[in-house]
């Protein structure tokens, strides 16, 4: 373990606030606990002063989007080493096809965004920090200039196959595994891309918040229980968007009826489009902060990963398997990633929509007390805590890491 911590500079696609959580804040807040930690979020474009402009999230930020004004926000009093960064607004430019005029205006956007970590470094004095990309390669894609003691791209998703970030972030991305010192992949199939381009890869899979899971309050949640009661709860959390089965689940509601599915997370255009709001057994509560989920896991028979099969969900591990184990509850998957097959002694992969269906009543049957004790035991091992460990050692371990 390294003796002295330097500072950490994480700049992240997903905001601390957004409406799911996320790898890059889960593994920002955990590195917190040892280090100092400056989260600089994806910045907001001026498109977005139209469509959000009325939302709390985005009015709460105003001084800092147009005038650099209370950027630098702890998120939680009790953590002082966990600052969040809000860069200046910039322009909405993914529309636009590659070419000259994208690439003029995505310089401009990178010159705005690059101040905020110009002005967290002097503010705060930093010395020797760590810089850490985090899925986000339309900025920063050379950070050189900055004097980091190690640059770290952390790839999380398959950003060719993403439907709005892979139209440039693709190619970005590319350059940025290739200039950056090293590259951490959530996944053995990203470890595989990535190995091909970066100068030293390595898989830090994801994990969950396994005491908050344990230890986290009954707190109220916003469903009609008294109209659940004595009723299977099938659940799944997590966005509900493109990656996911909709003919699965509609096939779980017809078959079950009398069951509930209760879908926790952001709801996307393509759920609308999938009519499941039709029926009455489907519940759905939209985004919810991290520390209620444990709420919703507790009230499910069955947690489902219903994700189709394709070159986008391969390169998954996703979150949300070990929350659910961190609870104990079955668990019912679609065999979309290698990576399961880590799990295949507490969960069940399925490789067929009827073998998924069926298997839902076989897990809720066959559960018991010993089995729920090695889920949670697979989840004990599979904490951010872990993970962060693991991160020292590889920094450790990378020749060109040194600590001065």
């Amino acid at each position: 373990m390294l003796a002295a911590k330097p500072d950490i500079v994480i700049f992240a696609l997903p905001r601390w606030d957004g409406p799911f959580s996320s790898t890059a804040l889960s593994l920002a807040l955990e590195l917190s606990k040892s280090a100092r930690v400056f989260y600089i979020e994806n910045p907001f474009t001026v498109k977005d002063v139209i469509t959000d402009f009325f939302k709390p999230s985005f009015r709460k930020r105003l001084n800092a989007l147009f005038f650099g004004i209370k950027k630098y926000n702890r998120i939680d009093s009790s953590n002082e080493n966990f600052v969040n960064v809000t860069p200046y607004l910039t322009l909405p430019i993914n529309f636009l096809p590659a070419g000259k005029l994208y690439n003029f205006l995505n310089r401009i956007n990178n010159l705005l965004v690059s101040r905020s970590l110009a002005s967290v470094i002097k503010s705060f004095e930093i010395k020797k920090f760590i810089f850490i990309n985090s899925y986000n390669p339309f900025y920063f894609r050379d950070v050189s200039a900055y004097k980091p003691i190690c640059s770290i791209y952390h790839c999380v998703d398959n950003i060719s196959e993403s439907k709005y970030i892979g139209k440039h972030g693709s190619s970005f991305e590319r350059e940025v595994i290739i200039k950056y010192d090293l590259t951490i992949a959530t996944s053995r199939k990203l470890f595989e891309y990535a190995s091909g381009l970066s100068k030293a890869a390595y898989c830090l899979p994801n994990a969950a918040d396994f005491n908050l899971f344990q230890q986290a309050p009954n707190i109220s949640v916003e469903i009609p229980l008294e109209t659940m009661s004595n009723k299977m709860i099938i659940g799944y959390i997590g966005s509900i968007d493109h990656r996911v089965d909709y003919n699965l689940l509609r096939d779980i509601v017809i078959t079950y009826p009398d069951w509930f599915l209760l879908l926790v997370g952001p709801l996307s255009e393509d759920f609308n489009a999938s009519e499941l709001k039709l029926f009455k057994n489907v519940l759905t509560t939209g985004s919810k902060p991290l520390c209620e989920l444990p709420s919703y896991v507790r009230l499910m028979n069955c947690g489902i990963i219903p994700f189709v099969c394709n070159k986008l969900t391969e390169s998954i591990y996703p979150l949300k398997l070990n929350e659910y184990l961190s609870l104990g509850i079955p668990v019912v998957s679609t065999n979309f990633s290698i990576d399961l097959e880590d799990f295949s002694d507490v969960i069940k992969i399925t490789d067929s929509q009827f073998d998924f269906v069926r298997s839902l009543q076989e897990e809720i049957d066959n559960d018991s007390e010993d089995k729920r004790f090695e889920r949670m035991k697979k989840a004990s091992s599979n904490t951010w805590e872990s993970r962060v460990s693991e991160f020292w050692r590889i920094l450790e371990e990378y020749e060109q890491f040194e600590i001065k």
